[in-house]
């Protein structure tokens, strides 16, 4: 049983992961909450740890009278660090465990050491490789679409409780090293080990569009660090296979880092306003696109819908007041809160809630969102947004360019 002294001991700890040991970071988070800064930030003087007086009082008390064994430090700790997250209710503030941290950070950097497959949980709770990539280490060794992860490098997967974080982090790790994955295939258990390389995640895909070969398609799943280069390179081809006018879709696109969005403004805009951002000192901030847009004259539409947030809609939010594109879909989601992201010393993170965004016309997004100029209704089977865009393309811009 731990005494008062132990229990001191973890308080102070919680005191001083919160409001010492912070570093930035960048991780994709909950749903809609992916409007992160790369910011270095001044660590304000912690508060006495007298302040926590209360909460140390009540662990010393359960730790004293709980019949059943104690949780971990950690899971105490963390568990601790949540409630005072939130606390402070707000929806985008919020403590994410380094586990799941170490994970988000990698999704967003868009790369990272781990075998190129893509896992979910099936209705049973069972860990399924979902998606295996072409060329990918996985591919190479043997691993099929839904294959049952059983084993990961000698430990057993939870199946009373599986974890997805759990699974992603054993089977990630550093380039070159190897992971053993015991599969069931069907009735078959298979034992396969797989080198770990280095995986890109993809958050752009481009085509040409089969009703125009002249309108060239551009989806953008998140924003990443590799997004505006991605965006670029889709330009670039799609210009070398004909097309004349672009469609951007940010359906279902819940956003991610606030300057690759910034910088992927700048392909298709000379420069210019893209947001203003202020924060609880009202001092207003002013992000502006890089000059050289290498598509600042072509023809532009954007695909939107209630799911498109955050980053996605600052980037909508440009394009439609500075009267670059034409938005197309439904209202946006209204996600337009900055979040710091600190990593911890232990390495979870704390986002915090510090700021808002504008559109260049000062317009506010947070719980407003964006209107679209041209609304459609979505049509189960049928893109209703993307052959409305086509029209809009083709009577508007593409039919004066011939």
């Amino acid at each position: 049983m731990e005494d008062s002294k132990t229990t001191s001991k973890i308080w102070k700890n919680i005191v001083r992961a919160i409001m010492q040991g912070v570093a930035i970071g960048a991780f994709a988070g909950a749903a809609f909450a992916a409007g992160f800064l790369y910011r270095d930030r001044a660590v304000q003087t912690p508060p006495s740890p007298a302040s926590f007086e209360l909460v140390n009082e009540a662990d010393t008390l359960m730790a004293t009278h709980f019949l059943y064994d104690l949780p971990e430090e950690s899971a105490r700790i963390h568990g601790a660090t949540q409630g005072l997250a939130a606390s402070f209710n707000d929806p985008y503030t919020f403590f994410i465990e380094p586990q799941a941290a170490k994970i988000d950070s990698t999704n967003l950097a868009g790369r990272f050491g781990g075998i190129g497959a893509e896992l979910r949980q099936d209705e049973q709770g069972q860990i399924v490789i979902s998606r295996v990539y072409r060329d990918s280490p996985a591919e190479k060794a043997g691993v099929q679409d839904n294959d049952i992860v059983l084993v990961i490098d000698n430990t057993p997967v939870d199946e009373s409780a599986p974890n997805m974080d759990q699974a992603l982090a054993a089977i990630r790790g550093e380039i070159g090293t190897p992971v053993v994955l015991t599969i069931q295939r069907g009735e078959r258990t298979i034992e396969i080990e797989v080198i770990r390389a280095e995986i890109l995640i993809p958050s752009v895909f481009w085509q040409l569009t089969e009703a125009d070969p002249q309108v060239g398609y551009i989806q953008i799943v998140r924003f990443t660090e590799r997004s505006p280069d991605e965006v670029k390179q889709a330009v670039q081809e799609l210009k070398e296979q004909g097309a004349t006018a672009y469609i951007i879709d940010l359906r279902n696109n819940g956003g991610g880092l606030v300057d690759s969005a910034v910088k992927v403004a700048g392909v298709f805009l000379d420069g210019g306003v893209i947001l203003y951002e202020r924060n609880r000192s009202s001092d207003e901030k002013v992000f502006n696109a890089p000059r050289g847009g290498i598509a600042t004259e072509d023809p532009l539409v954007v695909l939107a819908n209630a799911n498109t947030a955050s980053a996605s809609e600052i980037l909508a939010g440009a394009f439609q007041d500075r009267q670059r594109a034409t938005i197309i879909g439904q209202k946006t989601f209204g996600k337009g809160s900055v979040q710091l992201i600190l990593a911890l010393s232990d390495g979870s993170s704390l986002h915090v809630t510090s700021a808002e965004w504008y559109t260049p016309d000062h317009h506010r997004i947070e719980k407003e969102g964006l209107t679209p100029d041209i609304t459609t209704q979505p049509i189960e089977g049928f893109d209703a947004e993307l052959i409305a865009a086509i029209e809009f393309l083709d009577s508007e811009h593409l039919a004066m360019s011939n």
